[in-house]
């Protein structure tokens, strides 16, 4: 019982301490400013996209790149390693283009 009770124990501590430096290196993706809208698609860029650059170039994109035009690109990000499957790709796509594009409902 006492080698269970140590490994236990042991979990409960590091494991919010991963889940806190998970939090703090997220941030650190994040430029001043930038918000990703809570809603489909935003965890999936948080997972795929951030893991090789920020989001800082995103914004310049508000108003002006509807889903034609980010669907090559989020192709081009997955050709260079990002994880995404076929449909995981297209709700991205479609998350950029609403928050970040042109096909907002505004």
């Amino acid at each position: 019982m006492g080698r269970y009770y140590s490994l236990t124990l042991a979990a409960l501590l590091i494991l919010p301490c991963a889940s806190l430096q998970s939090a703090q290196e997220t941030q650190e993706y994040f430029e001043p400013g930038i918000e990703l809208p809570d809603a489909e698609g935003r965890e999936l860029i948080l997972r795929a996209c951030t893991r090789c650059h920020t989001l800082e170039g995103v914004p310049a994109y508000s108003k002006y790149w509807g889903f034609e035009r980010w669907l090559p690109m989020v192709e081009n990000m997955i050709e260079h390693g990002s994880k995404l499957n076929e449909a995981e790709k297209i709700v991205v796509t479609k998350y950029l283009a609403t928050y970040f594009g042109t096909d907002s409902d505004e």
